[in-house]
């Protein structure tokens, strides 16, 4: 567990998700999907139950290219981020980066400290050699966050994602270690 300052003043706490958080983690995802829609999932469709999210935590616990950190600011919880690991042998080598945060606590600096976290993971797993990630295109905030981290564009896939009849690009981006 770790404690960073934010750009506010506030204290945020990060720690690794355990199966008991579970349930928090499924009413957080449904609320923030309803903030924004950069997300692949709106409010009200994140899928798991909180017994299959608590056994998806545990499976990650065991992958070594894995981690879920949950940011907790005067014990709500702020933000959901990840690595997920592959477990086929051709891309063990590899992971993809998730990161979500509620609207509330946007712009306190919260992602740049999730990011360095994630980061350092994922450096110090010997067999990560590749991170990647996908964003909205015009979500250019969470674009500039990336390649602040190093994060180069592979490209765009046109209308991969579809908002209440909007057609959204999406930008792939991936980092080399």
């Amino acid at each position: 567990m770790e404690t960073r300052e934010l750009k506010n003043g506030q204290i945020m706490t990060i720690r690794e998700a355990t199966k008991e958080d579970a349930g928090n983690i499924v009413t957080y995802l449904n609320e923030v999907a309803g903030e924004t829609d950069y997300l692949s999932f709106g409010q009200g469709e994140f899928s798991f139950s909180v017994e299959e999210e608590a056994e998806y935590i545990e499976e990650g616990v065991k992958n070594p290219g894995s981690i879920m950190l949950l940011s907790f600011i005067e014990d709500e919880l702020a933000s959901v981020s990840q690595l997920i690991g592959h477990t086929k042998k051709r891309e063990l080598h590899t992971c993809e980066l998730t990161i979500s945060t509620r609207k509330k606590f946007w712009g306190l600096g919260i992602g740049t400290l999730i990011m360095e976290e994630l980061i350092k993971h994922a450096k110090k797993t010997e067999r990560l050699k590749l991170v990647y990630l996908e964003a909205v295109s015009e979500n250019k905030r969470a674009i500039n966050l990336y390649k602040k981290f190093g994060f180069i564009e592979a490209g765009e896939i046109p209308a991969l994602m579809q908002v209440e009849g909007l057609y959204m690009d999406v930008t792939m981006m991936y980092l080399v270690l």
